[in-house]
């Protein structure tokens, strides 16, 4: 169900639709019509008639009903739900409705909008309303209306003297972190240290399902010299890049039983072409027939699903929809990669609303994990910079307020809104990546990802580096 969709977000969600790594079985989207931009009229708003009308980009049904007609709304959410059940494509309900006291109960929106507010005064309650329509329908009696309403409204009461009493006080994480998130911790409780290290066999069979690809498929010349060189960094053990750290900290947790899943706009290959999650035959392909080999797909031990797709390039759309993702099952490695860091800009809102302070706002917890390529390496002002200045600012760590004596070291790191990393090598790539799932509770990883230390031979980590233990923090 996607309640409002607004601007870039509205299209973006729609956009996703029929993309396979996106598509939801249909989303219901549900447009609560009431003049949004309130003080913007609609012929300044948009330049087609509906507000509904970029809908028609995927064929979807749109049914615009009003919504002073109760049984009306009723009839079409019900048809709405049927169609997304039957045919597993997005639907759209248009409720056309208006708002009694303007923006809020203490504007006046005849300032702006006279017309339109001398028809809403004219207006009688839609309760008012519909209870005639049932009493001349015969459907109640004044009676049970009554009996009704008094029942309705003393239950709600009840609910909110309850809710503002010292006899309700829940306690921090409570109603939250339960189902998927059952014994996952809240910022004040207690948890263990992670362990993030792997064993001598997962690092054998990762480095073989990685290297030993296929007899008949053809990669690309320059992507043979990248599998040679992997293929001795898994056999010696030494000069280890960044990539194939990431492709260990993947299968590692596959065979763990752990979710993965990379989104983002060159994710499958990586922007500076270091990762190569997905192998493209490159002779006998045709338009209709692409052949394509996924190494970490095949690992023989593993135990969850690796997705990695490239996506839609709505860095708003994209990242707010692996936020969600994440939020669903904390037992999922959630990584979106942002093209460049800068690219990050466009999906501000998501970081500013709601990575930065959900928890803080509504206890909600996520491991989302973003990547932003950064690093100034003479390419221009332009896919520089990821602002790391600004995610830092908007962190709420408290740089002269420490865990008490004796507290666990990583306490610190718990009651924080998120962390910003800015990984030096592969090795503790490998580690932070493996310490989202070990941990026993999820904050938010941004990642400054390097770009010339992606292929840069001096920096590389060991096979000890990554079945040893790691500083954990």
């Amino acid at each position: 169900l996607s309640p409002v969709c607004l601007g870039s977000l509205r299209r973006a969600a729609i956009t996703f639709s029929d993309l396979p790594s996106y598509h939801t079985g249909g989303t219901l989207h549900v447009v609560v019509n009431n003049q949004i931009g309130f003080t913007t009229d609609t012929f300044q708003e948009r330049s087609s008639p509906y507000c509904t009308d970029v809908a028609k980009s995927v064929g979807c049904p749109v049914f615009h009903v009003n919504g002073d007609d109760p049984e009306a709304v009723v009839r079409v959410a019900r048809l709405a739900a049927k169609y997304r059940q039957k045919f597993s494509q997005d639907v759209v309900i248009d409720l056309i409705c208006y708002r009694k006291f303007g923006h809020n109960e203490g504007d006046e929106p005849k300032f702006t909008q006279p017309v339109m507010y001398k028809a809403i005064d004219n207006q009688q309650n839609i309760m008012v309303k519909f209870k005639k329509d049932c009493l001349s329908r015969g459907i109640l009696t004044e009676a049970e209306y009554d009996a009704m309403s008094d029942r309705i409204y003393n239950t709600m009461s009840q609910e909110f003297d309850l809710g503002t009493s010292d006899e309700y006080k829940p306690k921090e994480g409570e109603g939250f972190l339960d189902g998927h998130w059952e014994g996952y911790k809240a910022p004040h409780e207690d948890t263990a240290r992670e362990e993030t290290k792997i064993t001598n066999a997962q690092f054998d069979e990762i480095g073989s399902t990685v290297v030993n690809l296929p007899a008949d498929l053809n990669i690309h010349n320059r992507i043979k010299k990248i599998w040679k060189d992997k293929a001795a960094m898994f056999e010696t053990g030494e000069g280890i890049d960044w990539g194939t750290a990431e492709q260990l900290a993947i299968g590692s947790l596959l065979q763990e039983g752990v979710h993965v899943r990379y989104s983002g706009q060159d994710v499958e290959r990586g922007t500076f072409s270091h990762r190569h999650a997905v192998l493209h035959e490159q002779k006998n392909s045709t338009v209709d027939n692409r052949p394509q080999y996924r190494p970490l797909c095949h690992l023989p031990s593993a135990k969850a699903e690796f997705t990695v797709s490239n996506s839609n390039l709505s860095e708003y759309g994209v990242c707010g929809f692996e936020l969600g993702y994440s939020t669903e099952n904390p037992r999922s490695l959630v990584v979106w990669e942002a093209q460049f860091g800068d690219f990050a800009n466009g999906a501000q809102i998501i970081f500013d609303q709601f990575l930065s302070s959900m928890e803080n706002k509504w206890q909600r917890q996520t491991g989302l994990v973003v990547l932003m390529p950064h690093g100034y390496e003479g390419a221009g002002p332009e896919h520089s910079s990821c602002r790391l200045e600004r995610f830092l600012q908007m962190s709420n760590d408290h740089p002269e307020q420490m865990p008490p004596e004796g507290t666990a070291p990583h306490k610190h790191v718990q009651t924080t809104n998120w962390q910003v990393l800015n990984c030096s090598t592969p090795a503790n790539f490998f580690h932070a990546l493996r310490r989202q799932i070990h941990r026993e509770f999820r904050k938010p990883l941004l990642v400054a990802t390097p770009k010339s230390l992606l292929k840069l031979r001096a920096c590389t980590s060991g096979r000890s580096s990554e079945t040893a233990k790691a500083h954990r923090g």
